[in-house]
């Protein structure tokens, strides 16, 4: 049965940071938050459907609803969800502006920074990546982030923490007389798939679908493993966003919907191959072939409660101490984190 809960929005407008290598034009951050819904969700719970609005960007946050965007066209979701993906951080945040989205799936510094604007106005509900960013290779010589000293390789530039955690990695395994250049993310997988470049740090689908035109190529190292290894946090990612006074007025539709987004991650990593065919379906990326390559290596997974604000937070304190401004200035307190009114609110897992 689906209820209908009037529903409050999201007003941002902003520019930011991304992980998943779209790009943003600006290096500052500006947002508005304007609130004018008064209905709870007791004052609204017997109308008979729940429209809910939801943003994201492409590759690894977009596959992770592909198999609710499937349950939606089925009609068989618990609310009536309605999709916007994008492959701009600008043009997902544009439509926070316009009322029009009102829970995200974002890059996690992205809301921290959101956070940090709003005093405190936006929380996370579950980490959905654990990093999506490697070193690709034309040919056989790198084995490891060490043998990167005395080259010169290509990296996507993105105004983002992939370029702190980059140099964060390098300077850590103390790689000497490297010497960096920053492509736009089209632009380096067009360089990796001719040949013209032997050495890039990108993120997928952008590495599947260069493989796809060039055999020679091969990812040499994962950068999420090298940030394991020196850091005290996995690399998260990328997250579940939404806006405080929403999830507080309608925690029985926010906890329906996270039930299922960690039912659609649940199917996307135990059926890779039927979860493909819907990424090329909802237009999340070009193929099923090169989605089915890639999805693996986006690093999909959904961590809630203690163990995600136990990760995020140890990661954005990390970023914080590389660069203040990729995650607004500072670490989000700790009702950046959301938590499930009620027991029964809770996500049920496997």
């Amino acid at each position: 049965m689906k209820i209908f809960k009037l529903i409050s929005v999201l007003l941002l407008s902003a520019t930011a940071l991304s992980l998943s290598g779209c790009d943003s034009t600006d290096d500052e951050i500006q947002i508005e938050i304007n609130d004018n819904s008064s209905e709870t969700e007791e004052e609204t719970e017997n109308f008979p459907t729940s429209n809910v609005y939801l943003g994201s960007l492409k590759g690894s946050m977009g596959v992770g609803l592909l198999n609710l965007m499937e349950l939606e066209e089925k009609e068989e979701a618990y609310n009536a969800y309605n999709f916007t993906v994008s492959d701009s951080i600008d043009e997902l945040i544009k439509k926070f502006s316009n009322d029009e989205i009102q829970i995200a799936a974002i890059p996690t510094n992205i809301a921290a920074i959101l956070y940090n604007k709003t005093n405190g106005d936006v929380q996370i509900a579950a980490i959905t990546s654990l990093g999506n960013l490697y070193i690709l290779e034309n040919g056989n010589t790198i084995k490891s982030i060490k043998d990167l000293s005395n080259k010169t390789i290509y990296a996507i530039k993105d105004k983002a923490v992939s370029e702190d955690i980059l140099k964060y990695i390098l300077d850590k395994n103390s790689v000497d007389n490297i010497k960096v250049e920053y492509k736009e993310p089209a632009e380096l997988e067009t360089l990796m798939a001719s040949g013209e470049a032997s050495i890039g740090v990108l993120s997928e689908p952008y590495i599947s679908t260069a493989m796809s035109k060039n055999p020679n190529l091969r990812i040499a190292v994962n950068l999420a493993e090298n940030w394991n290894d020196i850091s005290d946090s996995p690399m998260t990612e990328s997250c579940i966003a939404v806006r405080k006074k929403y999830a507080e007025k309608h925690p029985r539709v926010f906890g329906h919907f996270l039930q299922e987004y960690y039912d659609s991650i649940t199917k996307l990593n135990e059926n890779t191959h039927e979860t493909a065919k819907l990424a090329e379906k909802f237009k999340i990326i070009s193929t099923a072939q090169i989605a089915e390559k890639a999805i693996p290596n986006f690093n999909i997974v959904y961590t809630d409660e203690d163990e995600m604000k136990t990760s995020a937070t140890n990661f954005l304190a990390e970023l914080l101490s590389l660069n203040p401004d990729s995650i607004g200035g500072a670490v989000p307190g700790d009702d950046f984190f959301y938590t499930p009114p009620k027991e029964k609110f809770k996500v049920k897992k496997k």
